[in-house]
């Protein structure tokens, strides 16, 4: 009889052992970001912003006081020289310079900088503006000189086709008062015509926003879309991206694939014009894969707009929500 309740008892724990183990990691990570987000706000101008170190969530403070109060609510605290408000001060200042195609800048929390990034096919002058107006600010700002070309990646999710012969991916099933839409790219919208793609025909752009923003919104005729990826994974909630988050990418061309962010609040000048508010994420993506969605576990992070042949840029998801007032499928 003891040695039946042992037996029942040992198989208690290895269910419970189970149980715990099959908490996916991402949701006690998103906890912590959620969080540190509230303590970030919390104190305000004395904010670094936040990113991930390994997993976990690190707020970067500039005071003591912040420090402390960081520290109080279990969380890791960095001190750092720029707050926030200060690197996005710089930003908005580089936000000022046009028409300089082939350059970027954008915020990484984790090195405390803004991060300037200039193409060896950028024209000269443009090079030239860009690292000018890059070195008055100091070490506040980093330039990192790249090779190749920043392209929209438009080209021949689920892959979706219109009747004007443009090839991009669905990024997020999402509904407005009731009604159903598609989620993808402005500058594959831009193209116009209706779209078709799985079980879709003939969906009409209803809203297409590029440049600026990079948003394009699709009606769905035969009524609402799954509200997962197409390779399964569900999709629950938009969230914001942070730099050092872990993140996956889907497109019509690469399929799934998987990397880091390591860039928030990035203006990209393309050959079209420029795209504000973008990540940037160390996953190489490729023509056919532009309106795919970026996500981490269950949480939509944003659209793939392009790149080059180390890194993509995506809108974030909970602008593109905001502006269109979606919910997701």
């Amino acid at each position: 009889m003891r040695y039946r309740r042992l037996l029942t008892l040992f198989a208690a724990l290895i269910a419970l052992l189970a149980a715990t183990a099959a908490i996916p990691a991402t949701s006690s990570a998103q906890g912590s970001v959620d969080v540190a987000t509230r303590v970030a706000d919390s104190v305000g101008f004395a904010s670094g912003g936040i990113h991930l170190e390994n997993g976990k969530a690190v707020v970067n403070v500039v005071d003591d006081a912040a420090e402390r109060k960081v520290r109080s609510a279990g969380l890791k605290a960095k001190k750092v020289k720029r707050s926030l408000s200060a690197l996005t001060a710089v930003k908005n200042q580089l936000d000022k310079i046009t028409n300089v195609p082939q350059t970027a800048w954008g915020i990484d929390t984790s090195a405390n900088q803004v991060v300037v990034t200039v193409y060896d096919t950028a024209a000269k002058t443009s090079a030239d503006r860009v690292t000018a107006a890059a070195a008055a600010f100091g070490d506040s700002v980093r330039v990192e000189r790249r090779t190749g070309k920043l392209s929209l990646h438009i080209a021949g999710g689920e892959q979706i086709s219109s009747s004007a012969g443009a090839n991009c991916s669905l990024g997020f099933n999402v509904t407005r008062d009731g009604q159903p839409f598609m989620l993808t790219a402005g500058h594959c919208t831009n193209a116009g015509g209706t779209w078709s793609g799985g079980d879709v025909t003939g969906a009409p752009v209803v809203a297409s926003d590029c440049p600026g923003a990079d948003t394009g919104l699709l009606s769905r005729p035969n009524g609402t879309g799954p509200g997962q990826i197409v390779n399964g994974q569900r999709i629950t909630s938009a969230a914001v991206p942070l730099v050092g988050q872990q993140i996956q990418s889907h497109g019509k061309t690469t399929g799934t694939r998987a990397g880091r962010i390591i860039a928030v609040n990035q203006s990209v000048n393309t050959d079209v014009g420029v795209i504000n508010n973008t990540f940037i994420a160390e996953i190489v993506t490729l023509p056919g894969d532009s309106g795919g969605p970026a996500y981490a576990g269950t949480r939509g992070l944003g659209t793939l707009s392009g790149g080059d042949d180390r890194v993509s840029f995506y809108y974030p998801l909970t602008l593109a929500m905001q502006a269109y007032r979606l919910k997701l499928a």
